[in-house]
């Protein structure tokens, strides 16, 4: 009599181990990239900040310039530190006011200011601004 092979196959631990390492590797690659997301988008939202702030505080120096200016026509800037408890952020701001007379007005004085946020750091971001006032004539109505 013939005697039959069985065509029965023991299992092999070798495949599954791979398949299960194939499979955590997997993971690992997805978790991976999802941090990799997680961390661009809390830099992109940081440097976001950095700019709202940065504009904010040029526009408050603009505003502080302009005020200055109308208590006193002699006003020609200041370098304004602002602690971070009053801008309500982590870091404190900076900007630089210069104003100086108008080239094609007697009475008129340009605002420069230029805002720097967050101060200490060098990743700190640039607004500048710019704005022409006209300042009441001497002895004039305005």
């Amino acid at each position: 009599m013939f005697c039959l092979k069985s065509s029965k196959r023991k299992p092999r631990p070798g495949a599954i181990l791979a398949a299960v390492l194939i499979g955590l590797l997997v993971v690992m690659l997805v978790g991976a990239e999802l941090t990799r997301a997680i961390v661009l988008h809390h830099r992109q939202m940081r440097v976001s900040e950095s700019r709202q702030q940065s504009f904010w505080l040029a526009e408050s120096a603009v505003q502080r310039a302009a005020r200055a200016l109308d208590k006193s026509p002699d006003y020609e800037g200041e370098t304004w530190r602002v602690p971070a408890e009053v801008l309500g952020a982590g870091s404190p701001g900076v900007a630089i006011i210069q104003v100086e007379p108008a080239s094609d007005s007697e009475t008129g004085r340009l605002i420069r200011v230029q805002a720097y946020y967050p101060d200490e750091t060098s990743h700190r971001i640039l607004h500048e601004r710019e704005l022409l006032v006209n300042l009441p004539s001497p002895g004039g109505s305005p």
